[in-house]
């Protein structure tokens, strides 16, 4: 324990800002390999004027098969006290590949958006990896994921979150990850937010993402 204060502490200390993500996923089983989640999502921060963000939306799941999951949805954020207060409306797309090796399960998201309500209306491309390792009894389960920004209109890669956490099932349709991230400006130096989160996920109707371990949906 003493070991992780430490390493936090290091991170916290390089980052500009220190914020709280906090993240609500209600799942409805439609058919089989359909799925509907209504996230809902908040940012605030420890050193800035609160919300940093908050948002919801709707996304649809579909299962392909056991190795392919597509995404499509829609979202709605806005940025009360973040520049010029921008109110963004984010119709995605992703496909996301699964596998897994003896304990250890990957998944690989590729997933579009566009941002109307930002200036020129970006379009970005997010692509994320993460791995799960579920313990022996089956209620927690270790994780990390690395996720990559490209911005087609500034023709770079600009963004990158680094996530390590560890999820808890609660119940059959409840279950609760806690995660420590790290959000990297790939453009500007020294601006990084570290972010301690909680994602909660509801599977109403004893549903389950057709994607699989997405650990939060924005």
């Amino acid at each position: 324990m003493r070991i992780l204060l430490v390493l936090l502490l290091t991170f916290t200390a390089k980052a500009s800002d220190l914020q709280m993500w906090g993240e609500l996923d209600i799942s409805a089983r439609l058919t089989e390999g359909v799925d509907l989640t209504i996230p809902m999502v908040a940012r605030n921060s420890f050193s800035l004027a609160d919300p940093q963000l908050a948002g919801g939306g709707a996304i649809l799941d579909f299962r392909v098969n056991q190795y392919v999951g597509l995404s499509g949805g829609y979202l709605f954020v806005s940025l009360p006290n973040t520049g010029k207060g921008y109110n963004v409306n984010v119709p995605l797309a992703a496909a996301t590949v699964h596998s897994s090796v003896r304990r250890f399960r990957f998944s690989d998201r590729n997933r579009f958006e566009k941002l109307y309500g930002l200036p020129g209306s970006p379009v970005r491309y997010r692509n994320k990896i993460t791995v799960d390792m579920p313990l022996a009894s089956g209620r927690w389960t270790p994780f990390l994921s690395n996720e990559t920004f490209y911005d087609f209109s500034q023709r770079a890669w600009t963004q990158n979150r680094f996530q390590i956490g560890i999820g808890r099932r609660l119940t059959p349709v409840l279950k609760l990850d806690a995660y420590f991230l790290e959000r990297s400006d790939l453009r500007v130096s020294n601006n990084n937010v570290h972010a301690i989160g909680l994602a909660l996920e509801i599977g109403a109707r004893g549903a389950s993402s057709s994607t699989g371990n997405q650990h939060g949906r924005n």
